[in-house]
């Protein structure tokens, strides 16, 4: 139990960190979102069409930390908000539609990879003691070794 919470605690913590680090740099970036989405704009964009987008989006005026706990808890709720980059499209339609083409890649790498390594194993065992041998298993003494 106790290697299940260490795990599950640094798991958090890289969580946090991430967030964290995804909530400040925007923040720090000179200029603002909303008015580089309207920069190009062929019509006039009156201030208040540039405060009601700033609210739909959810970028809120407010101390920072107030600021920060809205975003981790959008994030926890998976309300994500709507795409600057592509808006209406939300986030989660956006990211939705990329699933698909991850979970491809990601299993076309694991089946080559579960291919290229079963290959490289059997001719390491075939040949063993040789230098090839010893070459395809360092990786495997390195783990040991280091305890990875």
């Amino acid at each position: 139990m106790g290697f299940f919470l260490r795990r599950l605690s640094f798991y958090f913590l890289a969580f946090l960190v991430a967030a964290t680090i995804n909530f400040i740099i925007p923040r720090a970036m000179p200029g603002d979102p909303v008015t580089m989405m309207f920069a190009n704009a062929t019509v006039q964009v009156t201030p208040e069409r540039i405060a009601a987008m700033t609210k739909l989006l959810g970028f809120v005026d407010g101390p920072l930390h107030e600021q920060y706990f809205t975003y981790l808890k959008s994030i926890f709720s998976w309300n994500l908000g709507i795409s600057i980059q592509t808006y209406p499209q939300t986030v989660n339609a956006m990211l939705g539609n990329a699933v698909g083409w991850s979970l491809f890649l990601a299993g076309t790498a694991v089946v080559l990879s579960f291919c290229i390594g079963s290959v490289l194993g059997i001719f390491a065992a075939w040949k063993r003691g040789s230098k090839y041998d010893a070459f395809i298993s360092l990786p495997c003494s390195l783990c040991k070794r280091f305890r990875l």
